[in-house]
């Protein structure tokens, strides 16, 4: 579909700026571009878990899935012309297979050593995504100076069997030999001893067989003119998507429990698979020891997407001899989002469930800890029990559910923009401005204020939540308007060095969700905490520069700075003022007096950082290593600032930025062969802040992914190929505090994918 990708780190005029750091541009594939008559090309492969690496059992049985691809372009001779009429199709379908095992564990609240294991909790979960789409282009030169476009694209994606299955062991974080206290004293950094109290419990979690299905069609029309010196392009978009999100006709969530037992976690041996030994309390490994805890709950969820859009462009070259031109345009953009909800949820009325004992998860197999697992379909069909005398549903929180987890938000963008680029001599020059106007508005409801007695909800569940829901309907507008300016500057040192300077603005949006009503009180605090529509964008001035050397025949090294100031944080628990009295103030008369508190826009960060590129292809060395490349890139961080905060952070104390990552490939090619090794690397990073509480931040592990691969060309009509994901099955990690605290661990398989493709 595409011929071509851009990636783009200033921002230009004719780009949409609502991004703090670049952008990407698929470049459409024109079938009017093609030199051949016809072309048909195709990608027939499998992924693959062979049976000399570890899966998780659910897995077993599933391991091989599709990956087909077959395209076909043509261009025709239509109404008296000549190559004018283009047709492509591109078909495609499939099956991407997440299965991962995974722990995740909380020590106690401090960096000192030892710390003891409160909570310590695994998992298993199987997911197959199954993709279909039907791209269908047609591009129709009209005359010489006229092109039109139609594109369409039918995209079905669906997972109809999700599974998760969780154990978690888990107590409070009391050291004593008494009342609750859930921790032994003695503990060591590597073995935590669990008292037998009621603030210990032993749980095993189902999730699914969850369902995901959505549904995309989309459709946009275009035309472009070139006449002379001027040059105008214009289109129209829409998309629709609509996903049915939950667990289907026959699954479910649910947690089973024992409750007072006691337990030793040994970690002396295995981190991550270690010693469970049950001290005190019911046998876990009877199925009829453990009772529902709360409820047994089946999700169904239609979440509703429409995309609107039309831009319209105007160049105009100079008629001068300086490669200059000016630009202009308008776009628009109107996305809705809408959630409609039917969740509902029963309790047991019995004592004991029986398990399903057919499904067994990896630390089973690993540690040899024997527990039971549930399975939905059980005991529910099609969204009701099948024994409907064991269960009593929560009729009112149905009811209310649908008041609650019925929204919809609409957001619209209008920009205009102008720009004009030229080259002098050695120096090129880019510059322009574009502004966008964005307003949103969304509708949903919030609970009343008094809330009817538990007693009315289960005489009248219909009544109690129309009581409670039916008058609370907030509509909410926002909107902003906001002008980003740029220059670009490129200079021309020498044949093989060039110079780059970039000055560019742009901005970060809010989520959409912050634009939906949501009302929390807190009555003992007087304060209600609301959701603000007229939050504004996080904004980004950016200064990027770099030097570029290029070799012969094939080849380049680059160095580059960039600095981004970024304002306007957007922060929560702000106090925005005190909400007045009357029956117009906004919240039905209520809440009169109380502190509103909502999200603002507050502080100032700075990030800077290098970037370092190079890439070869050695074509002067003998015989066959004429073929061989390599190309590699270093990205290094550092950031400071207040971050809306009551001081200043530095690099290690920022979430999401990563301080050190960066890739290395090598390939090599001879006659129809050829091979390529890529390596990742992510260094360490924050990915969570806790404020005062330097034990609860969390980090993310760096991690080094490698990728491999080999192929041959028989011919142009086929070409076989072997790729390797992730070839030391490197998992991702998480710890909080310090290294030796592992708060998270996910393994997620080797897989090798084996094709043949080609094109005819």
């Amino acid at each position: 579909m595409f011929e071509g990708i851009e990636v783009v780190k200033g921002h230009t005029p004719d780009k949409g700026a609502d991004s703090l750091g670049g952008t990407i541009n698929l470049k459409s594939r024109s079938p009017l571009g093609m030199k051949e008559k016809r072309r048909i090309n195709y990608n027939l492969a499998v992924r693959w878990a062979p049976p000399f690496t570890e899966v998780i059992p659910l897995r077993e049985p599933h391991r091989s899935h599709p990956l087909l691809n077959v395209g076909y372009v043509e261009v025709f001779d239509v109404a008296g012309g000549d190559h004018n009429l283009g047709v492509s199709v591109n078909t495609f379908y499939s099956e991407n297979v997440g299965a991962a095992h995974s722990t995740t564990r909380d020590f106690q609240n401090t960096t000192a050593q030892p710390a003891f294991l409160w909570d310590y909790n695994t998992f298993d979960q199987y997911n197959n995504r199954k993709q279909g789409s039907i791209n269908v282009k047609f591009d129709y030169r009209l005359s010489a100076t006229t092109k039109l476009t139609l594109n369409t694209v039918y995209n079905d994606a669906n997972e109809m069997g999700k599974l998760r299955f969780t154990t978690r062991a888990f107590t409070n974080q009391v050291v004593g030999t008494t009342g609750t206290a859930g921790i032994l004293p003695g503990y060591t950094d590597r073995i935590t001893e669990v008292r037998q109290s009621t603030a210990s419990n032993f749980d095993v979690a189902t999730q699914g067989p969850n369902n995901f299905f959505l549904r995309t069609r989309h459709i946009d029309l275009g035309a472009e003119h070139t006449w002379n010196r001027v040059q105008l392009d214009y289109s129209g978009m829409f998309s629709f998507t609509h996903i049915n999100n939950g667990s289907g006709n026959d699954g479910g969530v649910f947690t089973m429990r024992v409750n007072n037992l006691g337990w030793i976690l040994d970690r002396t041996a295995s981190d991550l698979y270690p010693k469970f030994t049950q001290t005190a309390g019911l046998d876990i490994s009877k199925p009829e020891n453990y009772r529902l805890n709360g409820f047994f709950q089946n999700n169904n969820v239609d979440n509703d997407h429409e995309v609107r859009e039309a831009h319209a462009n105007l160049k105009y070259d100079l008629p001068l001899d300086l490669k200059s031109f000016l630009k202009t345009g308008f776009s628009w953009r109107e996305q809705m989002a809408q959630d409609v909800n039917r969740n509902r949820r029963w309790s047991y009325l019995g004592t004991t469930l029986p398990a399903d004992p057919s499904i067994t998860i990896l630390n089973t197999l690993k540690t040899g800890r024997q527990v039971p697992f549930w399975y939905a379909g059980q005991f529910f069909y099609d969204r009701n029990p099948i024994n409907p005398a064991l269960w009593s549903e929560d009729r009112y929180w149905a009811q209310q559910i649908q008041y609650t987890g019925t929204r919809r938000v609409t957001e619209s963008v209008s920009a205009g923009y102008v720009m004009a680029q030229g080259r002098f001599g050695n120096t090129g020059l880019l510059t322009g401005v574009r502004t966008e106007k964005t307003e949103t508005e969304s509708w949903g409801w919030v609970r009343a204020r008094t809330a009817t007695t538990v007693a009315q909800q289960v005489a009248d569940p219909v009544g109690s939540a129309q009581k409670d829901y039916g008058n609370t309907k907030r509509a909410l507008n926002g909107g902003y308007t906001k002008s980003f300016p740029s220059v670009h500057l490129t200079e021309d040192l020498s044949r093989n060095v060039k110079a780059r300077l970039s000055w560019s603005t742009s901005f970060g949006r809010p989520a959409m969700t912050n634009f939906l009503p949501n009302e929390t009180v807190n009555e003992p605090a007087q304060t209600l905490t609301v959701n603000n529509p007229s939050l504004l964008p996080q904004t980004a001035t950016n200064w990027d520069a770099s030097l570029e050397y290029y070799f012969e025949p094939v080849g380049n090294l680059s160095v580059g700075w960039f600095r981004k100031t970024i304002r306007d944080y957007i922060v929560t628990g702000i106090n925005t003022g005190t909400i007045g009295t009357g029956t117009d103030n906004g919240y039905s008369g209520e809440y009169g007096g109380f502190t509103r508190l909502s999200s603002a826009n507050a502080g100032t960060a700075y990030v800077q950082g290098w970037e370092v590129s190079y890439q070869q292809q050695f074509t002067s060395l003998p015989g066959v290593l004429k073929g061989l490349g390599t190309a590699a890139n270093v990205t290094l961080l550092d950031s400071h600032g207040d971050f809306g905060g009551v001081g200043n952070r530095a690099t290690r104390d920022v979430p999401e930025l990563v301080p050190r990552s960066g890739n290395l490939s090598v390939f090599w090619r001879h006659r129809g062969f050829s091979s390529r090794v890529i390596v990742n690397h992510t260094g360490n990073y924050l990915i969570e802040y806790a404020d005062g509480a330097p034990a609860r931040n969390r980090y993310i592990m760096a991690r080094t992914v490698v990728n491999a691969g080999i192929g041959y060309q028989l011919r142009p009509a086929v070409t076989l190929s072997l790729d390797v994901n992730n070839l030391t099955d490197a998992p991702q990690r998480a710890y909080r505090g310090i290294r030796d605290q592992m708060q998270f661990t996910l393994y997620g398989g080797t897989t090798i994918t084996a094709g043949v493709n080609g094109r005819f």
